[in-house]
C-alpha cells in the first residue's frame, strides 16, 4: 500500500541565512510519525514550501519517498494562512470568539489554496495510493478531491480541538468545510471528546452522521529518542526546577502560570529559594502586533515577580524566549522536579508526553483541557483559569516523597511507552480498506 500524505508545512524548509543555505528541520511528533512511514513504505509527501530557497526544491527525491512543494505567493500565503487558517480557524477551534476575525476574501483564497494542494495530489497517485491529509488548513481538500471523481481512500487527521457544533457554526463556511471533511473515508482526532464534537456538528449542520468512520487515536512519541539514557542532568542548579516549554501563543495560559508562581510564594514565603521556574517560550508570529504585545505582557510580568521575590543571588523565574536544541531540552527535561504544562486548550500536548519519557522521577502538572490529560489521568490535573489552584498544585508536586513521585511516573510511563509513535501510525493505517 502507497500513501500520498498532505500537510501545511513540510518536513524540513531550505533558507538562505546571509551568504548560505541552510536546512530547518520541522520538529515534532506529526512530522516524526510521518517521516518514519514514508521511509519505511515510500510514497509521496504533498506540502507547501514555506522555506525562501524552497522554489528551488519544488520536488526532492528520498531513498524511498518524494517531496512534492506548493509554492504560494504573498498575497496566497496572507490570504491562506495568516487571516483564514489562523486568524478565523485557529482561534475558534480554541473557543476564543473575542480573537477571531472574518477577513474579506480570505476563504476565497484558502479555497483556491487547497485546489492547488488537491492538483498536486492528483498527479501523484495511483489507483491504490492512499491519501492521507492533515489538520485545518487543508479542511477543504477532501472534497475537493472528490469533485475531481478522485476515488481513493482518504484519511483525515485533525490535530487540534473540535468545538461544539454551536460555535462551529459561527464559521460562515462551516456547512461546507464540515462537509469536506466528512467526504473522507476515515477521521481521526486526539480525543473522544473531539470526536464526538465533530459527529455532533456533522447532525447540527448536515442532518447525519458517519460515526463507524470517525476515531480517536492519540497521537505518541519517539520513546527511543525522549528517554533518560539520551539526556544529561543540569548541575550547577541546587534547587528544585519547574520547567516548561511553549511555542507564543495566546492559547498556551503563559501569563496565568507567571501568577500562580506569584501567588505560590506570596502565600508560602518559606519556598524562597527553595525553587527556580525555568520557562522556555518559543518565538511565534514575531511581527504579529498582537503577539508582540502578548510577549510585552508576559515580560512585564516575569520581570515584576522577579522584582518583588529574587534577590541578589535568586530569583524564581529564568524566562528565556529562544528555540532550544534538543539536547537541550532533555536535558531540561530530565533535570527538572516538576513540568508545569498548563495551555488553556489543547488538541493534545506532546510535551507533557515527552517530559514523562524522559524524566526518571519528575511530577508532571497538566491542564484539564489538554487533550493528553485524558490519557496521562495519573498526573496532577489543573483549571489553568484557576489561579489559586495551580499554584497549589505547584506546592503539592514540590513536596510529594519519592515513593509517591515514582509511583506517578511508572503508570504515566507505562501508558506513554504503550501508545508510542510507532502504535500510533499502526492504528491509523490498519483503519479497513
Amino acid at each position: 500500500m502507497k500513501y500520498l500524505v498532505v500537510t501545511s508545512r513540510g518536513p524540513f524548509s531550505h533558507e538562505k541565512k546571509g551568504k548560505n543555505e541552510t536546512i530547518e528541520n520541522n520538529v515534532g511528533g506529526v512530522a516524526t510519525a510521518l517521516k518514519m512511514l514514508l521511509s519505511k513504505n515510500g510514497g509521496t509527501w504533498v506540502c507547501w514550501g514555506s522555506g525562501s530557497l524552497d522554489i528551488n526544491y519544488k520536488s526532492e527525491n528520498f531513498s524511498n519517498y518524494v517531496i512534492k512543494r506548493i509554492i504560494l505567493n504573498s498575497t496566497e500565503k496572507k490570504k491562506f494562512y495568516d487571516e483564514y487558517s489562523n486568524g478565523t480557524l485557529w482561534p475558534v477551534f480554541h473557543y476564543f470568539r473575542d480573537r477571531t476575525t472574518f477577513y474579506k476574501d480570505a476563504f476565497r483564497y484558502y479555497l483556491e489554496v487547497n485546489r492547488k494542494f488537491a492538483r498536486e495530489v492528483i498527479e501523484n497517485i495511483d489507483d491504490d495510493t492512499v491519501i492521507w491529509i492533515h489538520d485545518y488548513q487543508l479542511a477543504m481538500l477532501p472534497g475537493i478531491l472528490r469533485e475531481s471523481n478522485v476515488k481513493n481512500k482518504i484519511i483525515f487527521t485533525w490535530h487540534i480541538p473540535w468545538v461544539s457544533p454551536e460555535f462551529f457554526s459561527i464559521i460562515p463556511e462551516s456547512r461546507e468545510i464540515i462537509k469536506s471533511i466528512s467526504s473522507s473515508n476515515y477521521i481521526t482526532f486526539h480525543i473522544d471528546n473531539y470526536r464526538e464534537n465533530f459527529i455532533n456538528s456533522q447532525r447540527f449542520l448536515l442532518g447525519s452522521s458517519t460515526p463507524s468512520r470517525v476515531y480517536s487515536i492519540p497521537l505518541g512519541i519517539d520513546t527511543k529518542f525522549f528517554s533518560p539514557k539520551n539526556a544529561k542532568k543540569i548541575n550547577n542548579i541546587k534547587a528544585k526546577i519547574i520547567f516548561s516549554i511553549d511555542r507564543l501563543d495566546y492559547t498556551k495560559g503563559l501569563t496565568l502560570r507567571v501568577l500562580a508562581i506569584e501567588d505560590l510564594l506570596t502565600e508560602h514565603p518559606e519556598l524562597l529559594k527553595k525553587f527556580v521556574y525555568i520557562m522556555n517560550v518559543t518565538p511565534s508570529r514575531t511581527t504579529v502586533s498582537e503577539y508582540i504585545n502578548m510577549k510585552k505582557e508576559l515580560e512585564m510580568s516575569v520581570g515584576r515577580v522577579n522584582g518583588r521575590f529574587g534577590t541578589i543571588d535568586w530569583r524564581p523565574i529564568i524566562y528565556m524566549y529562544r528555540k532550544i536544541r534538543d539536547k537541550t531540552l532533555l536535558s531540561y527535561y530530565k533535570s527538572a522536579d516538576v513540568a508545569l504544562i498548563t495551555p488553556l486548550i489543547d488538541g493534545l500536548n506532546l510535551v507533557s508526553k515527552e517530559f514523562v519519557a524522559t524524566t526518571e522521577n519528575g511530577v508532571l502538572i497538566i491542564s484539564r483541557f489538554a487533550g493528553a490529560s485524558k490519557e496521562l489521568s495519573s498526573a496532577i490535573t489543573v483549571n489553568p483559569y484557576n489561579i489559586k489552584e495551580t499554584a497549589n498544585a505547584i506546592l503539592k508536586a514540590l513536596s510529594m516523597d519519592v515513593n509517591e513521585r515514582n509511583n506517578m511516573i511508572s503508570k504515566l510511563k507505562n501508558t506513554v511507552v504503550k501508545r508510542d509513535i510507532k502504535w500510533w501510525y499502526r492504528r491509523i493505517t490498519a483503519l479497513p480498506r
